[in-house]
């Protein structure tokens, strides 16, 4: 429904998007970008420079409250020049300023019919891609029919694409099984038997980067590094990958997941199921058997077996002592919750998955304090220094060394309880054809045909 100034590929390249060219000033400070000539967004409103400029400027602006606003804080302004030409201007170096607007939360939207529309917006976009809503129902489904004025690369090869909100596993391979959808997410291990034994569908699992944890609230009792690292001791991951996932996940070994920049990526030694060791952690910070209570939020139907997950979790922190609350919600209510500055927040962790493309998008996201989507409170003056230094530099020897530090200073003061990385399993009817999916899980529509 939305377009960027760039896009990224299933293997997330930067590749063109609205753009048609850009050029950095020689101070790296200006990027240059030219747009494509007589775009328009699905209302007939132009998709012009100034377009752009007023849907950047409104994300930049403090009293939005956007949760991007902090990942783009090294944009100062973004100005249009003419129709056709916007300069985003850079208060920082930002090697990494590409990656960073191919993502869909750069994507370009109409301001003017935001102000008009209200939240009806947030239901009903204005954009410029080659589908628009046609329908939404909140909670259980919304339908997408083709914008007959898309203009660009990518125009739409379907009637219509229609979403469903069917947590409960059974029930959505129910659907693939009686053939009334064509696409299934999250395949539960359980199923892929079934699914693969039909003769209309079959399962796939194309490589993810999705890393799942527990990220802790970082106050009170979980701000002793000695009581974060026993939850982690806890915690019996290859037991649980093998035993509640079927295998469809592998223990971390590192925050960022497996394709998020692999050339600046680093791994380190598994976290052990220390059991022992932990109650130990835990007495050394002062707590007996009972006396810690910790409340933890989990979603229904978002991860594989996220439900399972959560009442596993809840069980290993029981037995080394800890008073555990597992508040396991709809998918509503937990993004709400996990999306709360942690300040107001009332509960001391939540199942999260983060699968975000470029080390600097996740790590300054994360870990960067002050940023409106670090929901942990982590602050660290050394990451902060380092995650500034990782934008300043081009050179890639010298990212490896800066975020090499980062995700090792991360590792090791865990504010997470670090669990493992995703394995997508998705159910496809064979009629279908072209159908793609991203390392974080978006589903590529571009090429996607039906044959009957």
């Amino acid at each position: 429904m939305l377009e960027g100034l760039f896009r990224l590929d299933a293997e997330n390249n930067v590749l063109p998007g609205l753009a048609t060219d850009h050029e950095f000033s020689d101070d790296g400070l200006t990027l240059t970008v030219t747009i494509r000539e007589g775009r328009t967004f699905s209302n007939g409103d132009p998709l012009d420079a100034a377009a752009v400029a007023a849907s950047f400027t409104r994300m930049l602006d403090p009293e939005v409250g956007s949760i991007y606003r902090g990942l783009y804080s090294s944009i100062d302004e973004v100005v249009a020049i003419d129709d056709l030409t916007v300069e985003i201007r850079l208060n920082e170096r930002n090697g990494h300023l590409l990656l960073l607007l191919a993502p869909t939360a750069a994507s370009i939207i109409n301001v003017k019919a935001l102000e008009e529309m209200g939240a009806a917006y947030s239901r009903q976009p204005v954009g410029s891609g080659p589908y628009m809503v046609e329908s939404f129902v909140g909670g259980e489904r919304y339908r997408l029919v083709p914008n007959p004025d898309y203009e660009g690369d990518y125009p739409a090869t379907l009637e219509a694409i229609e979403f469903l909100v069917v947590p409960e596993d059974g029930s959505r391979m129910a659907l693939m099984e009686t053939g009334d959808v064509h696409i299934v997410e999250r395949v539960p291990p359980e199923a892929i038997s079934t699914i693969d034994a039909l003769e209309s569908a079959a399962v796939i699992t194309p490589a993810s980067m999705f890393s799942i944890n527990m990220e802790m609230v970082l106050r009170g009792p979980l701000e002793d590094i000695r009581v974060r690292e026993a939850l982690n001791l806890a915690i019996d991951r290859e037991g649980m990958v093998q035993g509640i996932l079927g295998g469809l996940g592998t223990p971390s070994v590192g925050m960022p997941g497996p394709g998020t920049q692999n050339d600046l990526r680093v791994t380190f030694d598994p976290i052990p199921f220390d059991p022992q060791r932990a109650r130990e952690l835990l007495a050394e910070a002062g707590y007996g058997n009972g006396e810690l209570e910790l409340t933890m939020t989990c979603p229904t139907g978002r991860y594989i077996k996220d439900v399972q997950v959560c009442q596993a979790i809840q069980g290993s922190l029981q037995a080394i002592g800890v008073n555990t609350q597992a508040n396991i919600v709809d998918r509503g209510t937990w993004s709400q919750v996990a999306a709360t500055p942690p300040g107001d927040r009332t509960d001391n962790m939540a199942m999260l998955g983060r699968a975000t493309a470029g080390m600097d998008y996740t790590l300054y996201r994360l870990f960067r304090s002050g940023v409106s989507a670090n929901t942990t409170g982590y602050n660290n003056p050394r990451v902060d220094e380092l995650l500034v230094d990782g934008r300043a530099t081009n050179d890639l020897d010298e990212q490896r060394a800066i975020y090499g530090e980062v995700q090792e200073i991360v590792w090791e003061e865990m504010p997470f309880i670090y669990l493992w990385y995703q394995t997508q399993a998705l159910g496809v009817a064979d009629t279908v054809s072209g159908f793609a999916v991203q390392p974080n899980e978006t589903m590529v529509f571009d090429n996607v045909t039906l044959n009957n």
